[in-house]
């Protein structure tokens, strides 16, 4: 079962180096992994639609509206990291296009927002094995340089995560069905 020690732990061994027990041990490492390890997971889980990540959401407006342009502001999840879909519409698809994310809040019209986005999945023992395979990878990338003094090193093990991620996704894309296209892509408008 993998755990946020555990992918830390396992990068670094991969560097030649104890495994930790806990993010609160005394110690540079664990303290270096403590200060790594929130951001860059959830710099990871936004930059993809990783499946073991994605929740659903209907949110009730707030009391207070927005100045102009919308009817209604809605607060985002406490937890949200990235929109995926505004209902049935994907976000970045021509049809979505009336909200508006400032801060933490979605501003729209209407009575009730029915979300999908990309949550912080803080429990690493529900993620896909790639994506804790994926996970210890950009730890061990980003523990290298200050374990290691390695620039050579660290150049080398961004490059195997960049492969990495690549095969990652789309290991993780192909469990879902493509979108088709509908009639109003701009493509399939732009040229009738």
């Amino acid at each position: 079962m993998s755990t946020s020690i555990s992918i830390c732990s396992n990068a670094l061994l991969q560097l030649g180096k104890a495994p930790i027990a806990s993010f609160n041990e005394p110690g540079d490492l664990a303290r270096l992994c403590s200060n790594l390890y929130g951001p860059e997971r959830d710099s990871i889980l936004r930059e993809n639609d990783w499946n073991c990540a994605i929740k659903r959401e209907v949110l009730a407006p707030m009391s207070t509206t927005p100045a102009f342009g919308f009817s209604a502001q809605f607060a985002l999840p406490s937890d949200y990291l990235r929109m995926i879909s505004i209902g049935d519409w994907k976000v970045g698809m021509p049809t979505c296009s009336r909200f508006k994310v400032e801060g933490r809040r979605i501003l729209a019209s209407g009575t009730a927002l029915p979300i999908v986005y990309v949550f912080r999945n803080d429990q690493e023992s529900t993620w896909d094995s790639k994506l804790v395979e994926l996970m210890t990878a950009r730890m061990l990338w980003k523990l290298a340089y200050p374990v290691t003094q390695s620039t050579t090193l660290r150049d080398e093990l961004k490059d195997e995560y960049m492969a990495m991620a690549k095969a990652a996704r789309a290991i993780d894309s192909q469990e879902n069905p493509s979108e088709p296209l509908s009639d109003d892509y701009t493509l399939i408008t732009g040229r009738m």
